[in-house]
């Protein structure tokens, strides 16, 4: 039986820029909600049987301990009565992927954000697609891909993801062909995080219209927020970036960065995939 989830699923790993697109789109506008961070599905996947019904539990207990999780201003934190509560109200299942959605929803409606639609940018996006196209009525999707070169460039030397350049081109190559192969059975938009940091008003108006929403401006001064700010003071090295301009001069930061033979590292493996980029 398929469920409304009223969410937007942003399909980008790790270096890709997500947590600026997520901003940029969602921290000033009035009709998205961006919760932070996202939950981590695949953490719960081999535990779904052995909890039971005490899935919903663990699930939020693990929201609340984000180093940014949703409170009311109150400071009244999520509780599973609440989550439980959502998935009644709005006949969600107790999956994973209906638990996930019903923490978001009950998180929004914390912040006062309640008949908002939720933009989740959860990594784990792709490896549940069949679960989101098979069990989400409404279910729509915004890509992000950054250029092989600058995800490789902006992720060395940090603890998460591939630790060469070649173990990076290869998971990019990777999760980006899978969303190409998904592009003609899903609905779906593409935006480039290069061309986000440097024509924003134009991306973002289209996503906007792709969305069915309105471009609101105040969208370009996301860093303004409160929740840019406390996202930044939260955690600089996650995300010290969001309380930030865009910085459209690192969309090639690449060339003036990375060694020679690491970039022909990575173009050997992507090449034929950046193409289909541009």
């Amino acid at each position: 039986m398929k469920f409304i989830a009223n969410t937007v699923f942003m399909l980008a790993p790790q270096r890709h820029g997500s947590n600026k697109t997520q901003s940029l789109l969602a921290a000033n506008h009035s009709a998205l909600f961006g919760p932070f961070p996202p939950v981590l599905g695949h953490w719960f996947q081999p535990l779904e049987g052995p909890l039971g019904d005490d899935l919903v539990e663990a699930m939020v207990v693990n929201a609340n301990l984000s180093p940014r999780p949703s409170i009311s201003a109150d400071g009244k934190a999520m509780s599973a009565e609440d989550v439980r509560a959502t998935m009644a109200r709005e006949n969600l299942p107790a999956t994973i992927l209906g638990i996930t959605t019903a923490i978001y929803h009950t998180g929004a409606s914390l912040v006062d954000r309640g008949d908002t639609r939720i933009l989740c940018k959860s990594p784990d996006n792709l490896l549940f697609i069949d679960e989101i196209v098979g069990s989400v009525e409404d279910a729509i999707f915004l890509h992000v891909v950054r250029d092989p070169r600058g995800v490789w460039n902006s992720g060395w030397g940090t603890a998460r993801g591939p630790q060469s350049p070649h173990a990076a081109a290869v998971a990019w190559r990777d999760y980006h062909g899978k969303v190409l192969a998904l592009k003609s059975d899903i609905s779906l938009h593409t935006v480039r995080f290069e061309d986000l940091l440097t024509q924003p008003e134009v991306e973002l108006q289209q996503a906007c219209s792709f969305l069915g929403i309105p471009f609101e401006p105040a969208m370009l001064n996301a860093h303004e927020t409160a929740e840019s700010r406390w996202a930044a003071k939260s955690s600089r090295q996650l995300w010290g970036n969001l309380d930030k301009p865009i910085k459209s001069r690192r969309a090639e930061a690449w060339r003036q960065e990375l060694p020679e033979d690491e970039v022909a590292i990575v173009e050997a493996v992507c090449s034929d995939l950046m193409a289909e980029f541009g």
